[in-house]
């Protein structure tokens, strides 16, 4: 069951894309801000999440009036919202996590963002028209574009039994550091790619050439 997130950052995209993940999400979720993209488009979501410190009183009636569930926490918690919303994904079972809206001016909270990649074991996808950031698992093999650019960081402290293939710059057996973040940057010379690892955890930055969901 895939579910779609909008979180309270910046839409990057163009309204079409995101229309076409929702006509292919069973669940959608707004986080705060979220839902401002949902009344643009007049679709309404399922559920509306968060402290609702920055999304507009109207926005918030437009939610009401169209039976979305608003579930609201206070101010001060222990969790960000966006972690929130995927702790609620989680509990209605989904198995695909797609989360548009992270991108903003606070560095801050796009980072918390990222990290919560590690925190959850799920298939959770950050993703724009032109970008695309998830977990990387142990054994990951995926059709792309020859020429996308890639950047491969290791959210733990060291990943180790690296090995990348299809890269412009392959790893044999190699090993990645947090402290340390050589993997920006890489690029794809086949339609195929090929990333294995032992131990650790690996994220992927994926520029996507053609703005295509793949």
């Amino acid at each position: 069951m895939q579910t779609f997130i909008v979180s309270g950052g910046n839409p990057k995209s163009s309204l079409k894309y995101y229309k076409n993940i929702i006509d292919d999400s069973d669940i959608l979720i707004a986080v705060d801000k979220g839902i401002e993209l949902f009344k643009t488009i007049d679709i309404e979501p399922d559920y509306l999440i968060g402290d609702l410190d920055s999304a507009s009183q109207e926005s918030i009636e437009w939610a009401e009036s169209n039976g979305v569930e608003i579930i609201k926490y206070r101010p001060e918690k222990d969790f960000t919202d966006i972690d929130l919303a995927v702790e609620f994904a989680l509990e209605k079972k989904a198995n695909k996590i797609i989360i548009s809206g992270f991108l903003g001016n606070r560095l801050d909270h796009i980072w918390g963002a990222i990290v919560l990649l590690n925190k959850f074991n799920a298939n959770i996808f950050f993703e724009e028209e032109f970008l695309e950031i998830s977990k990387i698992p142990k054994n990951f093999e995926k059709v792309v574009e020859i020429g996308e650019t890639w950047s491969i960081l290791s959210l733990t402290e060291k990943t180790e039994g690296i090995y990348l293939e299809g890269f412009k710059y392959p790893l044999k057996n190699g090993a990645l550091f947090f402290n340390n973040p050589i993997g920006i940057s890489n690029e794809t010379i086949n339609d195929k790619i090929e990333i294995s690892y032992t131990k650790g955890c690996l994220i992927y930055f994926r520029w996507k050439k053609n703005n295509q969901r793949k």
